[in-house]
């Protein structure tokens, strides 16, 4: 049976896809890492692989008769805890995610395989690689629902499934009514929905999560003992973060944090030190873009470390607020113990948050510790039966394209699943049933990492235009390498000119900080790079069965259509920013270039840190 190899080199625009045999089955196309031998497949001598040639062992879930409930919990832009951890430098988790986490089991090495926003939770919902979907940019492409999620995959098992709180996948379904809300999450597998669905702007979070717990409330109330389920509850929040600070300064309840945090991270850099140390162009591109939309913030002095403290101190605030909620649904499932008593509790996050290291906030534009690792946390209530030690954290690596078959797993008793050809685009992915049973069992050799926005989530400014923004990255346990491409016009060719790289060697202490960026110079990159030329072919843009064909040709034609509209749009927002600023006393985003360091009128978190 002919499969969908992305590996193919082709040329790609809208025209190709709808005029292809793609349609009836034909080949997915694809290209290269801007490297040609990767495009072009190197060499006549077969691939090494970068998966298991052959599904994994089968993984059986010991004492599985009645099958499970299955609650997830996502949250947004909560980054693993880093820097501000119980040594002194503020909170690590916030209570009861912590609580969560010491009762089950822990995967510290866990990342996201893409950013922002939505190609986020399309590689968590799907098993699937942004560049398998096409679903790259935030607000603009959607999943489309051909794609499997975990929702259309347990109700084939007899689950009922349900999706409450942020979706942020489809066009316009922060504009969903009711009606249109049901029935277009019924195209992925679930019931249910907060309508409009929020998608994460100016305080969304502290209005939208209460809400969203009390809806799980209100249906556990009623259906909790319809067994089994799989229910889906995503907060938005510490997403809010994102607004800091012109934003979130004119939201009530975020416009002051209590001063949590007693100093900057260690790896935080100014914008001249990222270009001694050669750091990619988009990066600081990040730094002017969030600049010019959510307020400028300098990178010396007194005023400017307090400002950057400000803003660690409302992302902790955010972290507990959503905590709150976390708390509520999980004080709701325990108000049945007959039912918690039969429930595996998934928790994680879509993607992190920059929090200030290397001068960064938000996430994209890049492929940092910070903003790609994020917590998953998996706790069996029915005494363990698939989480064998669990005060002894997972550190293998492990991708969030590997949560939605672990769900399969755990509904299903096994790993059976995976020799059914029905699974087949998910059957090589890590086995975290495995791990979760024994916690020396084998991780992941690598986990990739993309993101291809053309200007970061509701910013009023796109990318440097001249700066390459396709970015690929591989992380192993001993470094991660990087790729920051142009991609073919039209098409999704990644292109060697232009290309910028990093490389970050974590023998070393300024390599685990990522700081010194080793490309050109480490004596590991050419293994780095054949490593990601290979995971590139061979599983970012890995074969699809062919009934995947017209999902993926329709998730790509809509990457086309919106990328330019997304780009046109942050122009024109900017254009209008910058308007509304004219004759304005702040500088805007020309003049803060300028001047590197800026000094606008401090919010009140930031004046009140100054009397402490």
């Amino acid at each position: 049976m002919q499969s969908i190899d992305p590996a193919e080199h082709r040329r790609v625009d809208r025209r190709t896809f709808v005029k292809s045999g793609l349609i009836a089955g034909g080949a997915l196309v694809g290209a290269g890492l801007g490297i040609r031998a990767a495009a072009d497949g190197g060499s006549d001598s077969p691939p090494r692989p970068t998966a298991a040639a052959t599904p994994p062992a089968t993984t059986t879930i010991a004492g599985s008769g009645k099958r499970p409930n299955i609650l997830v919990i996502v949250v947004d832009q909560l980054r693993f805890p880093q820097w501000f951890g119980a040594g002194g430098l503020g909170v690590a988790l916030p209570p009861q995610i912590r609580r969560l986490r010491q009762g089950g089991v822990s995967f510290e090495r866990h990342y996201t395989a893409s950013n922002d926003c939505s190609p986020a939770r399309s590689t968590l919902l799907t098993g699937l690689y942004s560049h398998q979907t096409g679903c790259m940019i935030t607000g603009g492409s959607t999943l489309d629902p051909g794609f499997p999620t975990w929702g259309t995959m347990l109700r084939e098992h007899g689950y009922h499934t349900r999706w409450l709180g942020k979706w942020h996948l489809t066009h316009r379904d922060n504009h969903w009514s009711a009606f249109e809300g049901e029935r277009s999450l019924e195209r992925y597998g679930f019931a249910g929905g907060i309508y409009p669905s929020p998608d994460g702007g100016p305080g969304q979070g502290w209005r939208t999560d209460p809400k969203i717990a009390t809806e799980f409330a209100d249906w556990f109330k009623e259906e909790g003992a319809t067994e089994p389920w799989c229910t889906t509850v995503s907060f938005v929040n510490p997403h809010d973060i994102a607004w800091w600070y012109l934003w979130s300064d004119r939201v009530p309840a975020e416009a002051q944090a209590r001063p949590t945090v007693r100093g900057l991270p260690p790896n935080f850099e100014t914008p001249e030190l990222m270009l001694e140390r050669h750091k990619p162009r988009l990066q600081h591109s990040l730094q002017q873009t969030a600049a010019a939309s959510f307020g400028p913030v300098g990178f010396s002095g007194a005023d400017s470390e307090l400002k950057w403290l400000s803003f660690l101190d409302l992302y902790t605030k955010l972290q507990r607020e959503v905590d709150h909620h976390v708390g509520h649904v999980l004080r709701t499932l325990h108000s049945r113990p007959d039912v918690a008593a039969n429930t595996v509790v998934v928790f994680t996050s879509d993607h992190g948050e920059y929090g200030a290291s290397h001068g960064l906030r938000g996430k994209g534009a890049g492929a940092y510790e910070e903003a790609i690792r994020v917590p998953l946390i998996v706790k069996d209530l029915r005494g363990g039966k698939i989480t064998a030690f669990p005060k002894q954290p997972r550190t293998q690596l492990s991708s969030s394209v590997d949560v939605a078959p672990l769900l399969l797993t755990i509904a299903t008793g096994s790993s059976q699943w995976r020799r059914e050809a029905h699974y087949s685009h998910l059957a090589h992915r890590l086995d975290l049933a495995s791990i979760l049973e024994d916690p020396q069992a084998e991780g992941r050799p690598f986990v990739l990492h993309t993101t291809d926005e053309v200007v970061t989530e509701f910013a009023v400014a796109p990318y440097a235009a001249d700066a390459p923004l396709h970015v690929v990255a591989v992380r192993t346990p001993q470094a991660k390498y990087a790729a920051y491409t142009h991609w073919e016009e039209p098409g999704i060719t990644p292109l060697t000119a232009g290309e910028e790289n990093e490389l970050y060697d974590y023998a070393g202490h300024s390599g685990r900080l990522e700081l010194h960026n080793g490309a050109g110079e480490s004596a590991s990159e050419e293994e780095m790079r054949e490593l990601l030329q290979r995971a590139f072919h061979q599983e970012l843009r890995g074969p699809l069965p062919p009934r995947l064909g017209e999902a993926h040709a329709r998730g790509f034609a809509d990457y086309f259509s919106t990328a330019q509209r997304a780009a046109e749009g942050a122009a024109e927002r900017r254009k209008r920013h910058e308007e509304r600023e004219a004759g304005s006393s702040e500088p805007i985003i020309g003049e803060a270039e300028s001047q590197n360091s800026l000094h606008p009128k401090r919010s009140g978190a930031a004046r009140r840190r100054r009397h402490r």
